[in-house]
This record gives C-alpha cells, sequence and structure tokens, in this order.
C-alpha cells in the first residue's frame, strides 16, 4: 500500500486489520468490486465506500460508471472514492459533472483539484 492509503486504512481499521488488507488485498478487491452488483442498493454502496478506503487502482474501472447511475447514494459514494484514489485513472470522473446532483459535482471537482496539484508537484520534482 502506498503510505496515504495506509494511513486512510490505518484510520478506520486496527493494525491487525491493516495486516490483513495487505495480505489479503486482491482479493478483497475483487470481493468489493462484485459487491457493486449486488440486489442490494445498501450493500453496493457499502462496497463503493470501502474500494475507496482501500485505494487500490483497479476499482477505478468498476466505480466509474456508476457516476453516471440512476441511484444518488452510489453515485455519491463513488464520487467520493474515487475521489480517495489517487491514480491518473480517477481523472476520468468528468461524467460526473454533467450530473444534477450537486453534492457529485462538488465531489468530482475535489477529485479533480487533488490530482492536478498531486501531478503538478510530481512534475516539479
Amino acid at each position: 500500500m502506498d503510505g496515504i492509503t495506509e494511513r486512510v486504512v490505518a484510520r478506520t481499521m486496527d493494525s491487525r486489520s491493516v495486516s490483513a488488507v495487505r495480505k489479503f488485498r486482491q482479493p478483497l478487491v475483487e470481493y468489493l468490486i462484485s459487491g457493486l452488483d449486488d440486489n442490494d442498493k445498501w450493500v453496493r454502496v457499502m462496497a463503493a465506500e470501502m474500494l475507496g478506503t482501500v485505494g487500490d487502482p483497479r476499482s477505478v474501472r468498476a466505480l466509474q460508471p456508476l457516476l453516471a447511475g440512476w441511484d444518488s447514494d452510489l453515485r455519491l459514494a463513488a464520487a467520493r472514492s474515487l475521489a480517495r484514489i489517487r491514480s491518473p485513472q480517477s481523472a476520468a470522473i468528468p461524467p460526473a459533472l454533467s450530473c444534477d446532483h450537486c453534492m457529485i459535482r462538488l465531489v468530482a471537482d475535489e477529485a479533480l483539484t487533488r490530482l492536478k496539484l498531486e501531478q503538478d508537484s510530481e512534475n516539479s520534482l
């Protein structure tokens, strides 16, 4: 895990859980991605939120389509998670900007700003 992801996970889990996340990261991400297709709305929302907590860039492709979905809770969870996942693929958040839900636009704007700041700071090194 990168340092940022580790700190986020550490805030929400104890040290044993962080070790388990490191060990089982790939199966965990795959399991959470499969949760995005669950019949229960709240399972989908929690899976989207947890993907952001884990912070694995592989989850970006699974989260992006949720930004254009009909469920505002799921769109918001996906936008928040994409904002937490710091990868170039997360820059594909703009479809959310055309959404009528103001909070999603704000979260998407914040995520894009963070990515731009990170890329600018990396380029200046």
